[in-house]
């Protein structure tokens, strides 16, 4: 059977007739071969309509002189060959779900007359593998009348659902060729500070995927020091790879195939090639399975990253298309988006430069620019990354969400993008809150703790934490109110409480402990100082919940308080302790510096000296 279907490239594409269409292989498993020979017999062609799911190049039909003969359309755009056919008009874009492509096939909405695939060798039962391009080939296989295979030494033998029988193909020509390759992009250090700022949000065991670009490879190279991750993704690149290799991935908190990577396609180079050859550690499927979204959601913790060009103030994002320019197209975002917000502690993350590619303008937006695209909506849109920090936006107001998007905005836009906010109504005029240029957040300064098995995180305030910290201060009984105003309080206006988050991170510091998930956390306890000047000491404040009280939160957030002010430059820490509260005056002592006292009116007015530290701290108080 094998022998009768070998026949000469040339021989098995003089069979297509004018007028039809033609699915070719995708990404980088597309036949360069049988491409290479149909381009040759052009002249021959009228009005051939191709089919492309993936292009990461300008193959050659889709050039000026042969747009009688062939006319292109793909289903997404991964590489400036391919991207600039479309600009020019020599090259249709088809926007629709990845996980919807099959179905066109299946359906016969969109009629195959010929496929051509590349497959490896043929076994000894005949079964040929699709290698690293599964994703719609089987489908398109079924679909078409005509089927043309490349047999290619080259192509890997991937283990899953990758195999076609001999039987299903018309001809084989047989021609070794290097497959294309994809290597990893060039990575900034931006780009590196937004993909650490992704790691915050992954936590040991969840489950992976990552899209196309910069920003979700970077988060990959970040994920190196996880624990027991899982891969289930559509695309597999070298940046996958070197994430595998660190250790991290063990694939053995899974929910389904547990100890299996879990992918449809490779854009990478012959070293991810050579991995996935008959690796049991790694299956491809096709992509109705992989962005399926009752498939993805099935993963507890399942992760999706991706990049966007714009995300403007509503929380609308733009991801595929800018001023009606096609940069990729919708691929599987859609899938993956739906899917992990299925997902039990799923987390769908859009990472973002803050500054557009020329640096001249802001990538957080009052609107989206007219003509791009939109890749998720309002209501979708769930963690929003940048190198200035990352926010959860679902569930939140567009007020809450406008403020949340300041934070992690380019500091030197900051002040520009809050009054147009206030322009359109976004912000009341007057609103407390404020961004300083100089107070970036210091996301070095976040740090886990473990109390009595609860997961708790230390970190800085942020202008957004002003209702939270309203509901913490009415959550406390009318003592721990006194103990931390010293006085009576009955409300805790925003306009006052503003000035807890109004911090620059140096002379004014704020320090929260929070439990929950990020983004739907609540705070547990509260520090701060403020200092009046350089040389002055830095006066201290803290309060702890009645729920969290006897897990050691309060000196805890005191050795922030007081390694950060030290670190600052400032000689020590000065507060203000009424008579009764005897704890707080414990838990100082426990910071292990001498301490120095006046009483006053029942109000113990403290000092520590940074310089004063000592294995048995003295308490020494004078009155007045």
């Amino acid at each position: 059977m094998v022998e009768e279907k070998r026949v000469s490239a040339d021989e098995a594409l003089g069979r297509i007739k004018k007028g039809s269409r033609v699915f070719i292989g995708s990404g980088c498993g597309e036949p360069q071969y049988l491409v290479e020979r149909l381009v040759k017999q052009a002249e021959r062609f009228f009005d051939v309509e191709i089919i492309h799911v993936l292009s990461i190049r300008d193959p050659g039909y889709t050039s000026t002189g042969l747009s009688g003969h062939f006319r292109v359309q793909t289903f997404f755009v991964a590489g400036r060959g391919a991207r600039e056919a479309v600009w020019e008009g020599r090259a249709e874009y088809i926007p629709i779900f990845m996980s919807d492509i099959p179905r066109l096939l299946n359906e016969r909405r969109l009629e195959i007359d010929y496929a051509l695939i590349q497959v490896s060798p043929p076994d000894k039962n005949g079964y040929m593998s699709l290698g690293i391009a599964v994703d719609v080939a089987k489908e398109a296989v079924e679909a078409a009348g005509v089927v043309i295979a490349q047999v290619n030494p080259a192509m890997p033998t991937t283990l899953g659902d990758s195999f076609i029988h001999v039987g299903e193909v018309d001809f084989l020509v047989d021609k070794e060729e290097p497959l294309l390759e994809v290597g990893k992009p060039p990575l900034t250090e931006t780009d590196l500070a937004i993909g650490r700022n992704v790691a915050r949000l992954v936590e040991d065991g969840a489950t992976i995927h990552a899209g196309l670009g910069h920003l979700p490879s970077a988060a990959l190279i970040c994920l190196k020091d996880k624990k027991d991750l899982g891969i289930h993704t559509d695309m597999l690149t070298d940046s996958t790879l070197e994430l595998i290799r660190s250790g991290a991935v063990t694939n053995q908190k899974k929910e389904i195939h547990r100890k299996k990577v879990v992918a449809s396609y490779c854009l990478g180079t012959r070293e991810l090639y050579d991995f996935v050859h008959l690796n049991p550690f790694v299956e491809l499927y096709p992509v109705a399975y992989t962005n399926d979204p009752n498939v993805i959601s099935r993963h507890e913790r399942m992760i999706s990253i991706h990049e966007a060009m714009e995300v403007d103030f509503t929380g609308l994002v733009c991801a595929s298309s800018y001023r009606n320019r096609i940069y990729t197209g919708i691929g599987g975002l859609v899938d993956y988006m739906r899917g992990t917000s299925r997902s039990s502690q799923g987390k769908f993350i859009v990472t973002l430069h803050s500054l557009t590619e020329d640096g001249q303008c802001s990538s957080i937006v009052p609107g989206i620019t007219p003509g791009s695209g939109l890749m998720a909506s309002r209501a979708a849109v769930q963690y929003v990354v940048t190198e200035f920090g990352w926010t959860n936006l679902h569930g939140k107001s567009l007020r809450d969400r406008t403020i949340a998007l300041l934070e992690i905005a380019h500091p030197k836009f900051r002040q520009e993008l809050l009054s147009r906010a206030q322009l359109d109504g976004l912000l009341a005029h007057g609103e407390p809150i404020t961004f300083s240029t100089a107070g970036i957040y210091p996301t070095e300064m976040e740090k886990k703790i473990i109390r009595r098995d609860q997961n708790l995180l230390l970190r800085p305030a942020k202008p957004t934490d002003l209702r939270s910290i309203q509901e913490f201060f009415y959550g406390l009984s009318d003592q721990d109110i006194y103990y931390r105003f010293l006085r009576s309080k009955q409300a805790f206006p925003r306009e006052e409480m503003a000035a807890i988050v109004d911090i620059d991170y140096h002379y004014r510091m704020t320090v929260l402990a929070l439990s929950g998930e990020p983004g739907s956390d609540k705070i547990v306890a509260l520090g701060r100082y403020i200092a009046e000047s350089a040389e002055g000491l830095a006066e201290i404040d803290i309060a702890v919940g009645q729920d969290h009280r006897r897990l050691g939160l309060g000196q805890a957030v005191l050795e922030v308080l007081f390694e950060t002010a030290r670190v600052k430059g400032f000689p020590g820490i000065k507060a203000l302790v009424d008579y009764d509260n005897p704890r707080m005056i414990m838990l100082l002592k426990k910071m292990g510096y001498n301490m120095r006292a006046i009483l006053d009116h029942g109000v113990y007015e403290v000092e520590i000296l940074f310089e004063e530290k000592s294995a048995e701290p003295s308490f020494v108080v004078t009155y007045a």
